[in-house]
């Protein structure tokens, strides 16, 4: 099933990348996650800190493993010679010459005790396991980030759609009042605070253009591609307001000891524990063991070394000034600020479950009352517009009326805006993708 599901999730990929070659990507959702799941720049920068994390622990495991080295070694005197007197009368002194050497070495060496290599082996599978779980951090914070953006210009491409059909209507009201105003049934006042108000919505208009393509820029960071990707999106925003899923996720419970920033800080708290026993060991003595064999391609015709040589290499600090104490204590110090952090985390991550639950079920509440808004406000600009063309209601009335729709509008958009981010802020906090 693993395997399946690993080869449905790249052939998703795969086709959302044909896609964007031949001319667009167009994007769900979900599936823009996993686009930035697979292509996203700094999880990929975050891959290799497990990569490097990797190579750091071996490197610490292969210091207790073998350690073979060949050396070569060429002296030449430059013609001395050893002067050798026994001191007996009539004798004369004799010389000796010392020849060059030629020597080449292998030695192969063992680690056999050493409280800092066994430390230091954990405290290298410890910040291995922190990568993992880093990495697992940034997966839930770029799927969130690609969510949020998501919305972002779903918000901003619905905004555009009501400001685009009340410019239509906003104009059609001009246009019918220029020819009241034409005939005298209405003053040019009138035209000319519809005239206004139609400025004013382009203006809108423009920005709101300019807040997607911002939006649509953002969201390309986020999925690791190009500024000038094709890109369109698939979901509608209030398609995505899903009201069961929210009853449901209000009532998910929090085991905050499966948070993905406790599991780290434990982590953390694990290394500084390791740290302080890393400078206890500063204490004990270091042990290795080692076999040398000299092959002597020229030697002198006094030379007494012999070819082949084992022995035990020991070393233990007697006196350091109190160093190694002093390492410990701040060991000590550094394993009790870590404690103090983990407590602060639990203190505020309880908090702020609470807090975004209170948020959750405040916009939801929120949405509900300003869908029901905009229905009325949708009632009263229709029921002021009939009565503003048989002359009932003046141009100053269907001026208020439409900014009082536009405004129920925007605070429509902004409750379903605020109630997918409340939702997607929560599922973060309980890990969820």
């Amino acid at each position: 099933m693993k395997k399946m599901s690993i080869s449905l999730v790249f052939f998703i990929t795969s086709m959302l990348l044909v896609n964007a070659q031949s001319g667009g990507m167009n994007l769900s959702l979900d599936s823009a996650k996993i686009v930035a799941l697979r292509y996203n720049k700094t999880l990929a920068k975050q891959g290799l800190s497990i990569a490097d994390a990797n190579q750091t622990l071996w490197q610490t495991i292969a210091q207790g493993l073998p350690q073979a080295k060949a050396t070569y070694n060429y002296q030449d005197a430059m013609g001395a010679e050893i002067t050798l007197d026994m001191g007996i009368p009539g004798m004369e002194p004799s010389t000796i010459p010392i020849d060059p050497t030629n020597n080449l070495q292998l030695q192969v060496s063992q680690l056999l005790f050493s409280g800092n290599y066994w430390v230091g082996l954990k405290v290298s599978k410890i910040a291995k396991e922190m990568s993992v779980l880093a990495y697992k951090k940034t997966e839930l914070d770029i799927t969130k980030q690609v969510a949020d953006s998501y919305y972002a210009i779903l918000v901003a491409e619905e905004t555009r759609s009501i400001l685009q059909e009340s410019l239509i209507n906003l104009e059609q009201l001009l246009k019918n009042t220029e020819t009241m105003v034409m005939v005298g049934v209405v003053e040019s006042t009138s035209a000319d605070q519809l005239s206004v108000q139609v400025a004013s919505m382009k203006n809108s208009l423009s920005k709101v253009n300019q807040q997607i393509e911002l939006a649509y820029n953002m969201l390309r960071l986020q999925l690791g591609l190009g500024a000038e990707a094709p890109l369109s999106l698939t979901e509608k925003l209030t398609n995505l307001v899903d009201e069961e899923a929210i009853a449901y996720l209000m009532l998910e419970p929090f085991n905050i000891h499966q948070n993905i920033n406790i599991q780290l800080i434990n982590k953390n708290l694990d290394l500084s524990k390791k740290q302080v026993a890393m400078a206890k060991t500063n204490f004990l003595p270091t042990v290795a063991g080692f076999y040398s064999y000299t092959h002597k391609l020229t030697t002198t015709s006094f030379d007494m070394t012999p070819n082949n040589m084992i022995g035990i290499n020991a070393s233990m600090p007697l006196f350091t000034s109190f160093s190694n104490c002093s390492k410990v204590k701040q060991a000590k110090i550094k394993y009790r600020s870590a404690s103090i952090d983990k407590e602060n985390l639990l203190d505020q991550l309880s908090i702020q479950e609470k807090q975004l639950r209170f948020n959750l079920k405040s916009a939801n509440e929120s949405y509900k009352i300003q869908k029901k808004n905009i229905e009325v406000s949708n009632r009263v600009f229709k029921n002021i517009s009939t009565k503003y063309e048989q002359g009932a209601a003046s141009a100053l009335d269907i001026v208020n009326a439409h900014n009082n729709l536009l405004t129920a509008q925007s605070n429509y958009i902004s409750s379903v805006m605020e109630l997918l981010n409340a939702q997607s802020a929560l599922n973060n906090l309980l890990g969820k993708k």
